[in-house]
């Protein structure tokens, strides 16, 4: 198997010190308001939510951001326009983000590409 259908977006964010200034009204509302509303578009235009998480990691490799979500979409185009829409609703704003996504790929492909990469 050389590859699968689809294509993995990985975003990982930690709350800024503006959304720690927020009131839990003011928390609750933008989320109400705008993060809500924002992830149900995308579940209507086929975005496969595949779960999130709280970092609970302790070894070394920690990374220092506290949130995680991943989502199965269509293609690039698609998670080039989630992450647009984010910095739209205001979420860059109040939660530092990086994200991490691509093809999803069998394993002997990734292995290919490691082996083979130029150091």
């Amino acid at each position: 198997m050389d590859s699968e259908s689809g294509y993995i977006l990985t975003e990982v964010w930690k709350a800024r010190p503006s959304w720690i200034a927020l009131s839990l009204e003011e928390r609750q509302q933008f989320f109400h308001e705008k993060i809500g509303p924002f992830i149900m578009s995308l579940v209507e235009q086929g975005a496969e939510f595949l779960g999130c998480a709280i970092n609970d990691n302790t070894g070394p490799e920690r990374m220092d951001y506290r949130y995680m979500a991943v989502w199965k979409l269509h293609d690039k185009a698609f998670s080039d326009r989630l992450e647009v829409g984010a910095k739209e609703a205001g979420f860059l704003d109040y939660f530092e983000q990086v994200n991490f996504s691509g093809n999803i790929i069998a394993p002997d492909v990734m292995n290919a590409d490691m082996i083979q990469l130029d150091a």
